[in-house]
């Protein structure tokens, strides 16, 4: 299940956002989207959970 986790320093007024749960794309318009609303972090870096690709499962029905 995916986590946001913000923290703002109430002195300095920094943050810092994890984002769990939450791959690729989806990630980065996550990140981007707790920007516009908090402000720029004051580190930005991915974790080896945003490179995890979906898993697509296919199905054929027939007719």
């Amino acid at each position: 299940m995916p986590e946001i986790e913000i923290e703002i320093n109430a002195e300095t007024g920094e943050m810092e956002s994890k984002i769990k749960g939450i791959a690729g794309s989806a990630c980065e318009k996550t990140a981007e989207a707790i920007k516009n609303v908090f402000g720029k972090p004051i580190r930005d870096e991915k974790t080896r959970e945003y490179t995890i690709q979906p898993q697509v499962k296919r199905q054929i029905k027939g007719k």
